[in-house]
């Protein structure tokens, strides 16, 4: 059990600790409370002490005496946006060296990011800059209101954020990383075990969600037909050859058939299929000025009908042509119906979800938003790989955002111009390996139109498909991570020293713990389970189950 002391001076800002150290410890997957005294405290327990005031090394070995101790220094500054300036945050950026480069806002120099304390009766740990703070920053998309950006819906995704040069790491899960770390050393060294949950049901390294944005249905009439000489004349003189027989192929097979070359639902499916994966697909519920078809089409809902019967997900897709609450209910009354479900993700248009947006959403209420993507390169969102629920409004949201981390639109160098099929290949490569270095989730949107636009979206995709198979991937679609990831949290663990006891709320068909450290499992009774070595995976699990893991008392 994880014990969170947080100092009485800190009383202004106690929600949003406790919001911060709450996404932290569930997402890294252990059990905690937050104590007012150390009376509470039982032998094993680790007590995390976040407070104004540094305690001396030989205060803090004191307490190590009698249980494991980390001292997490706070900034109260990083819980103010009032207190910084965009010239002031830029200059209280350090880079320090975790799983990657990783930016830190501290208004306090310090030498090292963490020290450890240990001799033979004292576990300790200090972390010098104010980890909380930091992962609150970021939960709260604090950068874009310093930048004054609030107030429209461009958000701090783009080229002129602090962070854009660390967008290819989820710098956020690096500093998870860093408290899981000491946690872990620190009860390996004390010889105590700890009961820590897997990111995913099957112990998976890390999670993909494939997913489709159905932003436009119709490439060409015979107008724009006309109008798009200037583009080929464009490609022609950049020497860009092979995308320019690509296009004016699709446009004889429009001009001779009137084959609408954006309707591409069946070669995307067939993909997946083909790798039996699933995913899923924005749609947008009305026609209007950024949406060029409608609901009503029979063929259209005849693919959604297709769709749901192969396991697909179907979201709603949101344009900004009518940003208030009672046009957006409408919206997601009607394709409520038309799927016949009683919750749906959703998913903005072009990614533009700034403050005003996100304020909407929570009213909304959607199960979760992939709303969030770097608009001009891949990389992670706000520094997350992982599922979080923002804090809006002095709240925390009531759905879940899941990052993007790669569009098809990046594939584009510009109008004329599409990245090489090798460079295409490595990116995806490259973000799906650091995916996998944080245990996170790998999202994924590619457009319907993509297949058509990029010459060799068959090629890439077949191979993103094969990468993602090739590892210990658990691909799925957006509201099944989600309603995992809720389940997940609500599974309660319960440790004495030679018992552990875990309940579990929900229906799950699999869930797996890892027992950290030298303990040795006997035998485990109520649930389904099988255990290689300390890592337990249960299975078929029913709502109101207890499972109880006896430990060997020879340790």
């Amino acid at each position: 059990m994880v014990s969170i002391f947080i100092d009485g001076k800190l009383t202004r800002f106690q929600s949003e600790i406790k919001y911060a150290f709450s996404f932290i410890l569930q997402t890294l997957g252990y059990s905690y409370c937050f104590i007012s005294d150390t009376g509470r405290l039982n032998k094993n327990d680790i007590l995390l002490i976040y407070g104004y005031n540094e305690p001396t090394p030989e205060d803090l070995k004191s307490i190590a005496r009698h249980y494991i101790t980390i001292y997490i220094k706070c900034d109260p500054d990083l819980y103010d946006p009032k207190a910084f300036s965009p010239d002031k945050l830029r200059k209280s950026i350090s880079e320090i060296k975790l799983l990657s480069m990783t930016p830190v806002i501290s208004t306090r120099k310090f030498q090292y990011p963490a020290e450890n304390y240990s001799e033979s009766n004292v576990h300790a740990g200090m972390i010098n800059f104010d980890l909380v703070g930091n992962v609150f920053f970021h939960l709260a998309g604090l950068e874009e209101r310093i930048e004054n950006r609030q107030d429209s819906n461009t958000a701090c995704l783009d080229s002129t954020s602090c962070f854009y040069p660390y967008r290819e790491m989820p710098y956020v899960d690096n500093l998870l990383w860093l408290l899981d770390s000491l946690i872990k050393e620190h009860t390996h060294a004390k010889g105590v075990y700890i009961v820590q949950k897997h990111y995913w049901p099957e112990a998976q390294q890390c999670a993909a969600t494939l997913s489709h944005s159905v932003d436009n249905l119709r490439k060409w009439d015979y107008a724009s037909l006309f109008l798009s000489v200037a583009s080929d004349l464009g490609m022609f003189f950049t020497f860009n050859w092979r995308q320019l027989w690509h296009t004016i192929a699709g446009k004889l097979k429009f001009l001779f058939t009137n084959y609408e070359l954006y309707w591409n639902f069946d070669e995307f499916r067939e993909l997946e299929k083909d790798s039996q994966c699933r995913s899923a697909w924005f749609i947008a519920p009305q026609q209007n000025e950024y949406i060029n078809y409608s609901l009503d089409d029979p063929d259209l809902q005849e693919e959604i009908s297709q769709l749901l019967a192969d396991g697909n997900e179907v979201g709603l897709l949101m344009t900004a042509d009518k940003p208030n609450l009672d046009d957006y209910v409408t919206r997601k009354q009607i394709m409520l119906h038309q799927i016949h479900r009683e919750q749906i993700g959703v998913r903005q248009l072009g990614y533009r979800t700034g403050e005003p947006l996100r304020e909407l959403y929570n009213k909304l209420s959607p199960q979760y938003s992939q709303s969030t993507a770097w608009s001009e390169a891949p990389g992670y969102p706000f520094g997350f790989s992982v599922p979080y629920q923002p804090w809006i409004m002095g709240i925390k949201a009531a759905y879940w955002e899941l990052p993007t981390v790669f569009r098809d639109s990046y594939l584009k160098v510009n109008a004329y111009k599409v990245l090489q099929l090798d460079d295409a290949k490595r990116t995806v490569k490259k973000f799906f390996q650091n995916t996998n270095r944080t245990r996170g989730i790998y999202g994924l949107d590619f457009s319907l139109a993509s297949y058509t636009d990029v010459h060799y979206s068959k090629k890439l995709y077949t191979y993103l498909l094969a990468l993602l198979r090739s590892g210990k991937t658990w691909i799925t679609t957006a509201q099944e991570l989600i309603t995992w990831w809720e389940k997940r949290a609500r599974v309660t663990i319960d440790e004495s020293d030679y018992e552990i006891s875990v309940y579990f709320p929900d229906d799950l068909e699999h869930m797996s713990l890892q027992i950290l450290n030298e303990a040795k499992i006997r035998e485990i009774e109520g649930v389904p389970a099988l255990a290689d070595n300390n890592l337990i995976r249960f299975s078929n699990v029913k709502a109101g189950s207890i499972a109880v893991i006896r430990l060997l008392k020879d340790q």
